[in-house]
């Protein structure tokens, strides 16, 4: 069995928006411990993980059960969700379908079928990064849109101390540096100076699921992929992007 609650399906919807960014169909594995799941971009780019506690939920219970969905159905079914509703997510095994019940003003239920979608038993690999910078969301989303207004690609780098968000197009150029001392920064654990150069629109949808106050886990090297983190209603988010390598 699995059945889930939550008191905030807005929050829950946020979680769905940034699987699906990136996502077509994710595998959900239950258990009675938590919600996971790891998965590879289409163009195997990106890794997005998701992790979520039964504390997270009101209501949890569950047993072990594979729970693969069309991501693009799953978030027009979460679109429907109503600022005060309560989210009940529900397996229906003999019909093979989620149950996505939405309890507010009303009662409203989605039955969501299930896909036999391979989880392809990944994990998140075990990287030794040499920089690590925990930044506000806001203002890096900024960097990323400055950087969206000259290229489609954008570099990330630590120089000097700083960490720097770097874009360079046929004519025009956009650079924003974070010092160590900015408000935007809430620490910087700094090894060695590097730089990693990024598809700007993969960037741009790994963060878009965080609002301007989370803080972002960003890892970094040269040449190696991005690792970002950040929490949402509860659950953890983890994101892995391969860089452009230059010849």
């Amino acid at each position: 069995m699995f059945k889930a609650v939550i008191s905030g399906a807005k929050n829950f919807k946020k979680v769905i928006d940034a699987a699906s960014n990136l996502l077509i169909e994710i595998c959900f594995e239950v258990n009675e411990e938590r919600v996971k799941a790891i998965a590879m971009d289409p163009d195997h780019v990106a890794l997005v993980s998701i992790d979520i506690p039964k504390e997270a939920f009101d209501e949890y219970e569950a047993d072990v059960h594979s729970i693969g969905v069309d991501l693009e159905a799953f978030k027009k079914i979460m679109n429907m969700a109503k600022a005060k509703d309560k989210l009940i997510l529900e397996l229906d095994e003999e019909k093979d379908k989620l149950n996505v019940v939405f309890k507010g003003a009303m009662t409203r239920k989605f039955a969501l079928a299930l896909y036999d979608v391979s989880s392809l038993d990944l994990q998140v690999p075990d990287i030794e990064y040499p920089n690590e910078i925990l930044i506000k969301a806001g203002p890096f989303v900024d960097a990323l849109k400055g950087a969206n207004l000259v290229s489609d690609w954008a570099t990330l780098k630590v120089e000097d101390g700083k960490f720097i968000v770097y874009a360079k197009g046929d004519l025009n150029e956009s650079e924003t540096v974070f010092e160590e001392d900015s408000e935007s920064i809430i620490s910087m654990n700094i090894g060695e100076d590097a730089k990693s150069t990024f598809y700007l629109e993969y960037l741009r949808d790994m963060t878009k699921a965080a609002s301007s106050g989370d803080i972002l886990k960003i890892y970094l090297g040269s040449d190696m992929p991005v690792k970002v983190e950040y929490d949402v209603a509860g659950a953890n988010l983890t994101f892995l992007l391969a860089p452009r390598i230059e010849s």
